[in-house]
């Protein structure tokens, strides 16, 4: 049972360290913006390719940042490898 306890103790530090991924995607995110406003200031003329370049590389901010909430929830709630181990450990 020790073992067990300990893959699952583990499994949710994995789970804290796959969370930070949106922290980290929050400031990449406000790294965009702030410079997608800095350019736009900086040549109003190319204004709407700057914007549709920004709304791009805010989608795919925001999705690496889902997608380490979804590793997340699969380690805490479905991970197969904690069966896994229930199985050999009999």
């Amino acid at each position: 049972m020790e073992t067990v306890a300990l893959v699952i103790g583990i499994i949710h530090i994995a789970s804290a360290i796959a969370l930070l991924n949106g922290v980290t995607t929050t400031f990449g995110q406000s790294r965009v913006a702030c410079q997608a406003m800095e350019s736009i200031a900086r040549q109003p003329e190319a204004a709407d390719d700057i914007r549709s370049a920004m709304f791009v590389g805010l989608a795919m901010c925001e999705t690496s940042g889902i997608y380490g909430l979804l590793v997340s929830i699969i380690m805490l709630f479905a991970n197969p490898l904690v069966d896994i181990l229930m199985s050999l450990l009999g």
